[in-house]
């Protein structure tokens, strides 16, 4: 069974709309897979009608920004219950802490001679989740830099001078929203610099795993973040973090990597171990 638990559609920085999204999962050979935008479940259920007509199983996801100690991280989210009012209402907070915080990045930017307005950015995310992907992109497409790596790397990165901090959400706050939801959280691609630090903090809040399986990392991190995984009793995700095109930071196809069978079954036991404790 091939799995894949970390991918993006246009409801958040993903290129592909849902239809199209599944579409390059039944491509890629994948049996189960997780729609994980950003701050967002929009596109999960139209994601599962495709899915299911494919006879692709989709596992409810998302990834919500947060931060530990003035880092920002990201906690995947998986099995949740995408109609949750409690998660729906942290979520609506979330978006507009997004859009306040493009006009304060568009602000940076004139200031650097670089005028870009809001509703370009907007019409990129499509009125929805904005992020600096999209407004990347628009840089592009105005020919202020020639990437979005480097759109990144010289001006919307962390310490870049148009970055702006998302309002706090801290990584407990986002664990615990996604417990609410009924779901399992798992820390994103923790190969990413300052994150082992956060780990034992992480886990008192109720961190259920640890996403070893992805793009950046090489053979030697995934094996690193499986002992830790063991050493804590954490569950292990895995995924390609796919957009809909390669760049750096993400695989250029669904299903590269994989995470193995064996360890999507043990998170599939304790969400449903989890949701059994529930009923109760």
């Amino acid at each position: 069974m091939r799995v894949d638990l970390h991918m993006h559609t246009t409801a958040s920085d993903g290129l592909l709309n849902p239809a199209a999204l599944v579409q390059a999962v039944q491509s890629a050979g994948l049996q189960v897979f997780s729609v994980t935008d950003h701050d967002t479940v929009d596109a999960v259920a139209e994601s599962e009608t495709h899915a299911r007509a494919l006879g692709i199983r989709l596992i409810p996801g998302i990834e919500l920004s947060a931060v530990w100690q003035k880092v920002e991280f990201h906690i995947l989210g998986y099995f949740v219950d995408p109609t949750d009012a409690r998660l729906l209402a942290f979520l609506r907070g979330r978006r507009e802490g997004r859009r306040t915080r493009l006009q304060a990045m568009l602000s940076r930017l004139r200031v650097l001679g670089m005028a870009v307005t809001a509703e370009e950015v907007m019409a990129l995310a499509q009125d929805g989740n904005v992020g600096r992907p999209h407004l990347a992109r628009v840089l592009v497409r105005r020919g202020f830099v020639a990437s979005t790596d480097e759109a990144f790397d010289r001006y919307l990165g962390e310490g870049r001078p148009a970055y702006v901090p998302r309002p706090d959400v801290t990584a407990a706050d986002a664990i615990r929203a996604i417990h609410e939801a009924g779901g399992l959280a798992s820390l994103a691609h923790p190969g990413l610099p300052n994150r082992d630090a956060a780990i034992p903090d992480l886990v008192t809040a109720g961190l259920d795993a640890i996403e070893a399986y992805h793009v950046n990392h090489s053979p030697g991190l995934t094996a690193h973040y499986r002992r830790l995984a063991e050493r804590r009793g954490l569950l292990v995700t895995g995924g390609s973090d796919f957009h809909g095109a390669a760049d750096r930071d993400h695989s250029s196809r669904p299903g590269m990597p994989c995470l193995p069978e064996a360890d999507f079954c043990r998170l599939e036991a304790a969400a449903e171990a989890r949701r059994a404790a529930t009923r109760q």
